[in-house]
């Protein structure tokens, strides 16, 4: 007998049109799960689920302890049968563990999709994170999972499945016109995604590999996202005499057009990143693709084949890769291929919900 499912997360979201977490949801309905959500109903996914079955619930916990949160989680664990609830964020994961704390035949799932923040000796993160109530945690990348038994989170509760997606959801995206930039005849245009934490997503590094490159090489990198332009990073940049070769576009709401417009996108980051959906998408839009072998990154990528490969904090070799590139088009193009071709493969849509059915069966069997 399959399981019933209750969601708790955010699905009106009009920045990511594409929402690959609300898509398992999807995909296991097809399959004939019974699966209700709680989350906002304005927006273009709820719709998606309603379609698909699923049944909605208006609301979204607004803190840790929200009496009518948890009131609307008992109602429906007991109308409906529910035999997991899975929360998507602290808010969902605290009101559901206040919710189910004398229930303990339902299984409580949540799921983490970043490194860091979660310190075992922070006694906030024992009302959501490490809830002892919760028992089991879906990471999205191995190096999460590493994060939450390093916390002392028993290893049978923490469970790696990346999130899929679909081709077809690409096809429609056309590139963006880059005559915008007045980028000369010839260039390579590198995309780097990114919103704030520009020391993690590793600009200065990326600025540091920039200025090895050599002045004739006509090569120009869009800082797609907010928060990137910040008083530090403009200051390093003039230092090293790069402004030409940089662009901050800020917030865009076409910034899957512009990926697809460029030729390369990178990812430089240093350290806390699980598997990162902005990388994924440039695979799926025909970028080659350069990353830093951090552990979120590990296994993505074959390095020469779909990707190329270089050690985190080192601006020599980052500068190397993209010099690589720019160098020879036909080694660019063949990376592009084998991009698309590893994430159609590995990170799949289908394959995620595989798994996910795999594990509601095994954890209610």
């Amino acid at each position: 007998m399959k399981p019933n499912i209750l969601v708790i997360s955010n699905y009106n979201d009009p920045v990511n049109p594409i929402r690959p977490e609300a898509e398992i949801f999807i995909g296991l309905a097809d399959l004939g799960y019974d699966i209700t959500v709680m989350t906002p109903t304005h927006g273009e996914y709820p719709q998606k689920l309603r379609e698909a079955g699923c049944e909605i619930i208006d609301y979204l916990p607004r803190n840790k302890f929200d009496k009518i949160a948890i009131e609307h989680i008992k109602q429906v664990v007991k109308r409906k049968n529910i035999t997991i609830v899975h929360a998507f964020n602290s808010k969902a994961i605290a009101n559901s563990a206040w919710a189910l704390w004398s229930n303990k035949s339902i299984k409580l799932v949540t799921y983490r999709g970043y490194t860091g923040n979660i310190k075992w000796y922070d006694p906030t993160n024992y009302l959501s994170f490490l809830n002892p109530r919760i028992d089991y945690m879906i990471c999205l990348a191995e190096s999460v999972r590493e994060m939450y038994l390093k916390s002392g989170v028993s290893k049978d509760k923490a469970i790696t499945i990346n999130k899929g997606h679909k081709l077809e959801w690409y096809d429609s995206i056309e590139p963006a016109k880059l005559s915008e930039f007045d980028f000369e005849e010839g260039s390579v245009v590198c995309s780097f995604v990114a919103n704030f934490r520009t020391k993690m997503k590793g600009v200065k590094l990326l600025i540091d590999a920039v200025s090895q490159i050599p002045e004739e090489y006509k090569v120009y990198f869009l800082m797609i996202g907010e928060g990137l332009k910040t008083e530090e990073v403009l200051e390093s940049i003039s230092d090293h005499n790069l402004n030409h070769r940089f662009i901050f576009t800020g917030f865009r709401k076409d910034a899957s057009n512009l990926v697809k417009a460029c030729d390369v996108s990178i990812s430089a980051s240093i350290f806390g990143e699980a598997t990162q959906k902005a990388m994924i998408e440039a695979m799926y839009l025909g970028n080659a693709v350069i990353m830093t072998d951090i552990s979120g990154n590990r296994g993505m990528v074959e390095d020469n084949i779909s990707g190329l490969i270089v050690p985190p904090k080192n601006a020599n070799k980052l500068s190397e890769a993209i010099c690589r590139l720019y160098e020879d088009p036909t080694l660019r193009e063949k990376i592009a291929k084998g991009a698309l071709q590893r994430v159609s493969t590995r990170l799949s849509n289908e394959r995620t919900v595989s798994e996910y059915k795999a594990f509601y069966d095994r954890i209610t069997a």
